[in-house]
């Protein structure tokens, strides 16, 4: 009311669509029919008085408020309508406006990299202007949307400036969402833990804030997060809660018609269905959003949904409806650029073709997910990351020390001044009590401080820990890579090269060097197995599928007079995680029982069966051989193998063979 009133007595047309705007900024917040009422006014006010720059600014507003209901193809038109006013006009508050505003309309669309630009272009306007809270609010913009095109080590160092800057101009409102853009790291990372602890904190700040918008987002990263923390501990009790924080976000978010978050609370509710394994609801969810998100060309939620669609199709083994959406995710994730939805695509495309035994297309996506998630596990990443979160809090602590040197030397001399308008014995019994009670407070706030201390000592030296570990790790691969893999095709090399060059060998020598060469390819192979294992932290049950399928193939392709057949129970959670160790060891028994029924059994059929009975996963491994008397034969190195590899598993193997009947290999492991 008070601005209405100041709008009827201003006494220029300026001043007058001034009170108009911060109106509007108002009812942004709190009622958004009359925001848009008021937008319109200022257009047509601007317009009538012929006030350029303030026309332009109410298109912008207009522009902005496109953005927020959804409508993104509308916000275009006018983001392109006002550069045709001001490209060949440079103003510094209109021009970052619109860089800044046209990038927030980049990044809901999905396109990171043009977001990204049109920020960094508001970003060195206002550097040059020297207009640090403008810079602040570009900072976080600019190392968000790095957050989303995969460049989170850049984007530390853009943090550390914007956090920097935050404290110096006690912005709270970019703090907070400084802490959130940390959050995204961290869930990039998988670290949902630590995810939901800097969006808890970036709530907290936005809580003081006016904007309603700010608040919403939070709520929906923290309801994600205890989606995820649900599926990655297994305990469904989580999901409970991120469904009901996910309900929540969609009221408060129809409440003021954010049409953006309302659609990605609906997914979430898809994602919380599809992690308590009801595949049908979370379809049903799927294909409700992206029907809403078709209608405003919401290329991001298109991108996302797709993407999920196509897995829980893929569950329910609907193999042609799963290929065609996932295809249509391909191009828009492809486009966005964003490595931990290429690297989901890339896996279910290689899940897809398995099931269909299309197994070098199956192989080729195998190889691009593991090349991503690769750069994903950047150990320069972790080391920046935690090198940032450390400076910090040892700079917070600093500051807390010397506020509360600063607070105990007020309190200190505070006590001087009263002690001279004390008198007798009650004076010097009220001086003991004050500083008594001063002591406590400071032996009180040492031991606090001591503490955190210790505890952030800890932390260092786990993370150390892990980076010395992570480091050697990859190391190791990379030599077994670069060296032994590299020595092993040379000598492969070498021997064509000589049955090459002397075409009249003799037969058994011809046929010797084959053998080595033959060999040497297994061992090549059998490397790049171990490189695969000791660079994964873990190995699931679809990636054991994938890996298991390409090696029968390949066994198919050396016995043609052998069929082979590979299964898994449906029942089993297809996302069921083992160490690196564990995988391996699973994958090299299969591989030993399928190497000796080839080699010694002359078997017709060889099948191998993945099967889950109550707390237990059981593989089978059978043929149709000739079989042995188990009894009179020298079970071999490889037999003895596969029960050390089961012992390293807490499991049992069995080995059952009947002369004339064939030959099972059952290994029995707790889940």
């Amino acid at each position: 009311d008070s601005l209405k009133q100041g709008f009827q007595n201003a006494t220029s047309p300026n001043e007058q669509v001034e009170y108009l705007f911060k109106i509007i900024d108002v009812f942004n917040a709190e009622n958004r029919d009359s925001a848009k009422i008021y937008i319109e006014k200022s257009i047509e006010f601007a317009t009538l008085k012929k006030l350029k720059n303030p026309t332009s600014l109410a298109l912008l507003k207009k522009a902005q408020y496109f953005i927020i209901d959804g409508k993104y193809d509308s916000s275009t038109a006018y983001y392109d309508k006002v550069w045709q006013r001001i490209e060949n006009d440079y103003d510094y508050d209109i021009h970052t406006k619109y860089f800044s505003d046209r990038g927030i309309l980049n990044f809901y669309q999905g396109d990171f990299k043009t977001a990204k630009a049109n920020f960094e272009k508001a970003l060195a306007s206002a550097k040059e202007e020297k207009k640090e809270e403008d810079q602040l609010r570009f900072l976080n913009n600019t190392a968000l949307a790095m957050s989303y095109l995969g460049e989170a080590q850049p984007s530390i160092a853009v943090h550390r400036e914007a956090i920097a800057l935050a404290e110096k101009l006690n912005d709270s409102t970019a703090l907070g969402k400084s802490f959130n853009n940390l959050g995204l790291i961290y869930e990039d990372m998988k670290e949902y833990e630590k995810a939901l602890e800097f969006y808890e904190q970036s709530l907290e700040i936005k809580k003081n804030s006016n904007s309603l918008v700010d608040v919403i987002n939070s709520k929906y990263n923290i309801a994600g997060m205890y989606k995820e923390i649900g599926e990655k501990n297994n305990d469904t009790s989580l999901y409970a809660i991120a469904q009901k924080k996910y309900e929540n976000v969609i009221k408060d978010a129809q409440s003021i018609d954010y049409g953006k978050v309302l659609l990605f609370a609906k997914t979430g509710l898809a994602q919380v269905a599809t992690a308590r394994n009801n595949p049908q609801k979370a379809i049903q969810l799927y294909k409700e959003v992206i029907i809403e998100a078709e209608k405003v060309n919401d290329n991001q939620t298109l991108r996302v949904s797709y993407l999920n669609l196509g897995v829980n199709l893929l569950k329910l083994n609907n193999l042609p409806e799963a290929e065609s959406t996932l295809l249509k995710a391909k191009p828009l994730i492809e486009d966005a650029e964003n490595p931990a939805d290429m690297a989901k695509l890339y896996k279910n495309m290689a899940v897809l073709y398995t099931h269909k035994k299309q197994f070098e297309k199956a192989n080729d996506y195998l190889l691009k997910r593991y090349e991503i998630e690769e750069e994903l596990s950047s150990q320069n990443l972790q080391n920046s990351l935690s090198e940032f979160e450390v400076k910090y809090e040892t700079e917070k602590k600093e500051k807390e020390i010397l506020q509360q040197r600063a607070q105990l030397a007020e309190k200190d001399l505070e006590v001087r001044r009263k002690n001279l308008l004390i008198f007798g014995s009650l004076g010097l019994a009220l001086l003991l009590g004050m500083l008594g009670y001063l002591f406590y407070n400071q032996q009180k706030l040492k031991n606090r401080q001591l503490q955190k201390e210790a505890q952030l000592k800890t932390a260092l030296a786990k993370i150390e820990t892990q980076n010395v570990l992570q480091e050697q790790r990859l190391r190791i691969s990379r030599d077994l890579h670069d060296n032994i893999g590299a020595q092993l095709t040379f000598i492969i090399s070498s021997i064509d090269n000589l049955k090459y060059g002397f075409p009249e060998m003799k037969e058994k020598l011809s046929t010797k060097l084959s053998g080595i060469s033959t060999f040497t390819g297994k061992t090549i192979y059998e490397l790049r197995d171990t490189i695969w294992a000791m660079n994964k932290d873990d190995i699931t049950f679809e990636d054991l599928q994938v890996r298991i399928s390409n090696f029968i193939n390949a066994a198919r392709d050396a016995s043609e007079n052998t069929n082979f057949s590979f299964n898994i129970d449906k029942n089993i959670n297809p996302e069921h995680e083992f160490t690196s160790v564990q995988g391996m060891n699973m994958y090299r028994i299969i591989q030993e029982a399928v190497n000796n029924a080839l080699k010694y059994a002359e078997a017709q059929h060889i099948s191998v069966t993945i099967s889950e009975e109550g707390a237990t996963y059981i593989i089978t491994i059978k043929d149709d051989g000739k079989g042995f008397d188990a009894s009179n034969v020298d079970l071999g190195n490889g037999q003895n193998n596969m029960k050390k590899r089961a012992e390293l598993l807490h499991a049992t193997v069995r080995l059952d063979s009947i002369v004339g009947k064939g030959t099972n290999i059952t290994l029995v492991m707790n889940k």
